[in-house]
């Protein structure tokens, strides 16, 4: 009895790795056909880890273990998990192998990311029981440790994190190591669609009448007689005009984690500003932005407060009235380089603003 007892303490074990393994394998392969990078949403994460011990608890020794965890990773640095963490240690007091179980319920607040890298800290209260030795252990337990994810594909992560376990009820500590993947459900963004353009309308075809002063015009429709001959004019024999778009471009970039313009930058302001005074109808949205590094919702704050440094300085340095004015920050939701090099988060932390005009030019 005791050596059936004790196959079928293995055989539950294997099952767990084995559905550990299988969760990891088909959540790889669900991700090779990820669309955009998932910040929230529901989370999976397998794992096999080691747990040892360093206070004796039942004479239990240090052993395998296998965990799965889900849970929701919110629109902040913070997610919820509920995990469930089955191993079965070896017993040199009873014989045979001890059962142990562990449910817990962790909170996890993740710090800046850099490049695929993000690390994170872990802490949470559950549940551990331990059975098949001289006493059975039922206990409320502790635990705080940090990690840290590599992003392989768009939803998909390597995960390893390191924790201490402390029982409250035993007064023993334990020792976690875990290594396994971390998967994002989440809504992926829409894709837009291209705009058409409108075909280009047909040149009207000339008249070929009385023209006496050669632009091309009948006498009959000319309005303006006196044109140069072989002028560029309009259907009425008038030169035609050219409406031009003149436009003064701002792309300001920010130091890290920073909001304060530079005084390098002040030439750009006032290059708009000015504009703005030459044509009073023109208005202008100061859109700010960062690079991927952090929270998405703490990025988001941060390029607000770069759109609004410049649109003050518009404002209380060169008096361009503010109801001409929006700022906006878009976060990192508009890179316009690649945020994995040190030269492009540089490009993506910056404040851009663009000011139009049309003019009019006479073409003979």
């Amino acid at each position: 009895m005791k050596v059936l007892g004790q196959k079928s303490k293995e055989f539950k074990l294997q099952r767990a790795v084995v559905v550990s393994l299988a969760a990891c394998l088909t959540v790889a392969s669900y991700s090779a056909n990820a669309g955009d990078v998932q910040t929230e949403g529901f989370t999976l994460a397998p794992s096999l880890g080691y747990l040892t011990h360093s206070e004796s608890r039942q004479g239990a020794e240090d052993a395998a273990d296998a965990s799965i965890a889900a849970g929701y990773q919110f629109a902040s640095p913070w997610a919820l998990e509920l995990a469930y963490t089955i191993s079965e240690p070896g017993n040199p007091i009873a014989s045979g192998d001890l059962d142990a179980n562990q449910i817990r319920l962790d909170s996890l607040y993740h710090f800046g990311k850099s490049g695929k890298a993000q690390p994170y800290a872990v802490f949470g209260v559950g549940k551990n029981e331990i059975s098949g030795g001289p006493n059975d252990v039922d206990e409320t337990l502790l635990n705080a440790g940090v990690g840290l994810k590599y992003q392989l594909s768009k939803a998909l992560s390597m995960r390893t994190d390191v924790r201490a376990i402390a029982g409250l009820d035993t007064d023993t500590m334990e020792t976690a190591f875990n290594l396994g993947v971390h998967y994002v459900f989440g809504k992926k963004a829409a894709k837009s669609k291209p705009v058409s353009k409108p075909a280009a309308a047909a040149a009207p075809m000339p008249i070929k009448v009385t023209d006496t002063d050669g632009d091309g015009i009948a006498d009959s429709a000319d309005k303006c007689p006196n044109s140069d001959a072989g002028s560029k004019v309009d259907q009425n024999g008038c030169y035609r005009v050219l409406k031009e778009d003149v436009r003064v471009e701002l792309n300001i970039q920010f130091a890290n984690n920073s909001d304060a313009v530079v005084s390098d930058s002040f030439a750009q302001v006032e290059e708009l500003a000015t504009f703005m005074r030459e044509f009073p109808l023109t208005n202008v949205e100061i859109k700010g932005h960062t690079d991927d590094r952090g929270a998405a919702t703490y990025n988001k704050q941060l390029s607000q407060k770069r759109a609004q440094a410049v649109a003050d300085i518009l404002v209380d340095k060169y008096s361009i009235d503010a109801s001409r004015i929006t700022a906006k920050g878009y976060g990192e939701e508009q890179p316009v380089a690649s945020n994995d090099t040190a030269a492009g988060r540089v490009a993506n932390r910056r404040v851009e603003g663009v000011v139009s005009a049309t003019v009019e030019k006479i073409i003979k």
